[in-house]
Order: C-alpha cells, then sequence, then structure tokens
C-alpha cells in the first residue's frame, strides 16, 4: 500500500510561488518598495525588511524550495565596498554558472556611500555591479553618520532605465565627484523616475548644476532639505508632479520657490510627523502657494489648524492621521479643541468642493464620542462624508 504521502496530489507551482510571496511580506514591505503615492506610507529609508529571515530559511529547505525562493532573497540587496559576495553571485541570463543568480532577480538596492568612496582612478565595484542589474526599481542611498570617506576622483553612473524609485541623501563631499554620487547625474539616467524622495543640505557651489528634467516623476518627497537645495529644486522640469510630501519644515519660508515653480500643479499635499508643523501654520503656506490642490494629508495632533488666506476651489478630500503626541490625552478638552479648530476650518465659504474627511491611524478611542459627533455634524450637513481610511 502507497504511503499517505504519495496519495496526496502535489501543490501546483504557482500556489507554492503565491505561498512563499504571501510569507515574504512584512509591515515594512509596502514602505521598501513603492514607487506610488500612498497617504502615510511608513517608509523607513535605512530600513531593513524583517522578512528577509524569512526568505532566508526557505532557501534552506531543500533544493527545490530554494530554486523557488530565490528570486525573493536578491530582489533587495545591499552593495557593501568590499568583501561582497554577490561579486560572484550575481550574473547575466547567459551565463551557464548553475551557483550563480541572474541580475535581472535584483529590484532595490541599497547603496551606502561608503560603497562609493572613491581613493583610485578605477572603476568602483558596486557601480559595476550595479550596472549589471537592469531591473533596479528603486535605490537608496543614504547617509553614513558615523563613516567618514575619500572622494578624490571622478566617477561615473550606469543607465537606470528601470528605476522608478530613488531615495537621496545628499553628501557635498561625495557630490564633487560626479556620476553615481551626484544626484542631477542620477537622474540623467533615470528616464522613467516617478517617485524621489531627498535629504540633506547643498552648498551654494552646487546650486547652478545643469537643471534637470524628469518627464513622469510624480511625486516629491522632501525629508529634510534647505533653502538652496529648495532653490535648485525649483529650476527642475516636472511637468507630471502632482503629490508633495513634507516631512519637516526647517524654515516655512525656504518653500516659497518651490510654490512658485510646483505649486500650480500640485494636487496632493501631505506633512509628516514633526511639531515644526505644530509650531508654524504651515497649512496656511500650503493652501496658498497650491490653489488647485485636490487633497491634503496630515497628522493633526502635529499640526497647527490652518487661517486660510484665501478659498480653496478644488479641495476634496482631507485625510487625518491621529498618531497621538504627549500634548494631547485622548478626549481631553484640549484635545477636542485643537480637532475643533481643525474641523471648524473647513467651512462651506473656503471649501466649497470638499467631499470626505478620511480618518487615518487608531481614532477608536473618541469616534464614538458625543463630542466628536457634535464637531463633525456640521461637515455631514453639508453633505461630507467622514470615512475609515
Amino acid at each position: 500500500m502507497a504511503a499517505p504521502s504519495t496519495l496526496r496530489p502535489a501543490l501546483p507551482v504557482e500556489l507554492w510561488l503565491q505561498i512563499f510571496r504571501l510569507a515574504t511580506i512584512s509591515p515594512s514591505t509596502s514602505g521598501l518598495y513603492a514607487t506610488k503615492y500612498r497617504p502615510f506610507e511608513p517608509i523607513d529609508f535605512h530600513g531593513f525588511d524583517e522578512a528577509t529571515s524569512t526568505k532566508l530559511a526557505l532557501v534552506l529547505v531543500c533544493k527545490r524550495w530554494r530554486h523557488w525562493a530565490t528570486p525573493l532573497l536578491y530582489e533587495d540587496v545591499l552593495l557593501p565596498r568590499d568583501r561582497n559576495p554577490l561579486n560572484h553571485m550575481l550574473r547575466y541570463e547567459d551565463n551557464d554558472d548553475s551557483t550563480s543568480v541572474p541580475t535581472c532577480m535584483v529590484h532595490r538596492v541599497h547603496l551606502p556611500y561608503t560603497s562609493t568612496t572613491i581613493t583610485t582612478p578605477k572603476p568602483i565595484k558596486p557601480v559595476q555591479l550595479l550596472a549589471q542589474c537592469p531591473a533596479v526599481e528603486v535605490l537608496v542611498r543614504t547617509a553614513d553618520m558615523f563613516a567618514s570617506g575619500n572622494y578624490e576622483f571622478d566617477t561615473d553612473c550606469p543607465p537606470l532605465p528601470a528605476l522608478k524609485r530613488l531615495d537621496w541623501w545628499h553628501n557635498n563631499e561625495a557630490a564633487r565627484t560626479g556620476g553615481i554620487n551626484s544626484l542631477p547625474h542620477v537622474l540623467g539616467q533615470a528616464p522613467n523616475l516617478e517617485y524621489l524622495s531627498i535629504g540633506g543640505e547643498l552648498w551654494q557651489s552646487f546650486l547652478y548644476a545643469p537643471p534637470v528634467e524628469l518627464p513622469r516623476l510624480t511625486t516629491l518627497r522632501l525629508r529634510r532639505v534647505n533653502a538652496f537645495y529648495v532653490m535648485a529644486l525649483a529650476r527642475w522640469t516636472c511637468p507630471a508632479l502632482s503629490h508633495l510630501v513634507f516631512d519637516a519644515m526647517p524654515i516655512a519660508e525656504i518653500f516659497e520657490p518651490l510654490w512658485a515653480a510646483f505649486g500650480a500643479q500640485a494636487r496632493t499635499v501631505e506633512l509628516g510627523v514633526s511639531l515644526k508643523f505644530y509650531v508654524h501654520d504651515f497649512l496656511a503656506l500650503v493652501l496658498a502657494g497650491c490653489p488647485r490642490l485636490a487633497e491634503l494629508n496630515y497628522y493633526v495632533h502635529f499640526t497647527h489648524a490652518p487661517v486660510p488666506s484665501r478659498t480653496q476651489q478644488e479641495l476634496h478630500t482631507v485625510g487625518l492621521h491621529a498618531l497621538p503626541n504627549s500634548f494631547y490625552v485622548a478626549g481631553s478638552p484640549d484635545f477636542w479643541a485643537h480637532l475643533g479648530q481643525h474641523l471648524g476650518t473647513y467651512t462651506e465659504e473656503l471649501f466649497p468642493a470638499l467631499q470626505r474627511v478620511k480618518l487615518y491611524g487608531d481614532w477608536s478611542a473618541v469616534r464614538e464620542e458625543d463630542e466628536f459627533e457634535r464637531l463633525v455634524e456640521p461637515l455631514r450637513k453639508r453633505g461630507c462624508t467622514i470615512e475609515c481610511a
């Protein structure tokens, strides 16, 4: 009699692949690979996908599982300067080495600045490896806070035709060498870029670099930039840009050139978790600088209630995130007063097109309270919906 295991039909390969895919999705996966704007997307630019340990476990089970799970293991790689095992692991498709991995499996690359230091005129090995990965969609350049490096020779940047997202932290010393260390040079090699996040303080000497043209860029995320960086950005040509995300605000006035350059085409603006948005009425500047704004998203407890200077004709959606701060205890008088200031701003006279207020995060502590219903009643009476995202 056959063993019980032989009587069970084998699962189709496609089902195994789907199981592996679902097993290797973590809470951080979406933020690491996102190339489109999504409200309040949690993004850790220095992050490590928790699912990597699961991928490592899968490829060690057996040869068949290794074959199936290898594309998942190598979809996200770090390229260190030295002792890089990927130098001999990755290969082109026409290579018959059965122990190596096709470069087309790599979709996200983390390239620290310590990997692109230049002390000799020889090509940089991690950059050569990057050039062999034609399917890279996400490239991350992070600041190395406690590492120093020498940048003594010019370098280059390979074509990045598949790149859709670039997370860039500016390094002035490295940028002098151009190529992979220079944002304008990298952008010039990435014609299909859709999502760009930028951080760092630009030296004045880089202010008048050649203008950048990004025909497909839809989302610009500003993490922490200085006035020179904003002035440089304002010289770019980005006809498809419609989403602006501000993670931080050093000084509100430095963004005036940005409003002049892109405010008229901005359709979505999001503010991050920073109490500087609470200290200063940055929302009023957003509303004044973006006359065609359609969607506004912010952390309500980290943001000053706006005092609009004019009617906002096209704003139809406001997203409020409930992330708490230490100032307001949920349900306290100060909490209700602050929330009431925000909700009371969106009157029919100033926001005639408003259709919905979307609630993000955890509102369960106050959602059923009578005071909450009292605050949203004027919005409901004018036809606005209050939705939980």
